[in-house]
């Protein structure tokens, strides 16, 4: 029996007015993949982004979770359906303690997926040092701690599949090597991750396979070695595509 992908787009489009910001794009993510899109600037990715994450409507086109159609569902119909979402924008709630955030997100589901999901909890709080019961608000944290919190919120809530809008932003080395740590150990225990990126380092550091994406179509798809080898990429970054 053929399992469905853990997340799908067929010919999804967006257009704003005259411009086509998400060209009839088909994406298939399998369970437990580690998936970055990457493009220049203007090349769809944020679009496609807020597509999968129910914040833009299609104009047309299908996105499956797990082979379930949800291209009209919202943003908290498809959370609870198990897409865990952090966005460039930090959403933790700043008045609220670690504690607080960190325990607005639960979900209720069945013991074998609390089990997981607790355990990837605990993975990043691990490698974050972040304490589940601080009780500092949100709003004192540094801009690093904020991401990670967003993160770990997101797995508070026991997600099949999480969407991250380039997590390490504004970080530093020291702490953007922590994020991608976070990303690949989490990975390991099964999570499905799709982060929308633009550093290639991080990219090269993370990706499992990378999806490239240009003037609103997949330009180009594959393992990240080729895919950062490939002179046709490298062009399109450097604007000569």
């Amino acid at each position: 029996m053929t399992t469905a992908p853990m997340l799908e787009t067929r010919r999804l489009n967006k257009r704003f007015g005259g411009v086509v910001a998400a060209d009839n794009i088909d994406l298939s993510v399998e369970t437990g993949e580690l998936r970055c899109l990457i493009g220049p600037n203007g090349a769809g990715k944020s679009t496609l982004f807020a597509m999968l994450c129910g914040i833009q409507r299609a104009d047309g086109g299908q996105i499956l979770l797990a082979g379930r159609d949800v291209t009209h569902m919202q943003a908290f119909q498809r959370v609870r359906l198990g897409v865990g979402l952090t966005f460039q924008t930090n959403r933790a709630f700043h008045q609220l303690s670690v504690r607080e955030n960190l325990a607005i997100p639960r979900i209720p589901h069945d013991a074998e997926r609390r089990a997981l999901g607790a355990e990837r909890l605990a993975v990043a709080l691990e490698t974050f040092g972040l304490d589940p019961e601080d009780e500092t608000r949100a709003g004192e944290l540094s801009h690093n701690q904020l991401q990670w919190l967003e993160i770990a919120m997101v797995l508070s809530g026991y997600p099949d599949l999480i969407l991250l809008d380039e997590p390490a932003a504004g970080m530093a080395g020291e702490e953007t090597a922590r994020t991608a740590t976070l990303l690949k150990r989490l990975n390991a225990t099964g999570l499905t991750i799709v982060v929308v990126e633009h550093d290639i380092a991080f990219v090269k550091e993370v990706a499992q396979s990378v999806t490239v994406l240009h003037q609103g179509r997949v330009f180009a798809e594959g393992p990240v070695e080729a895919i950062t080898a490939n002179e046709e990429v490298r062009k399109i970054y450097l604007g000569k595509a």
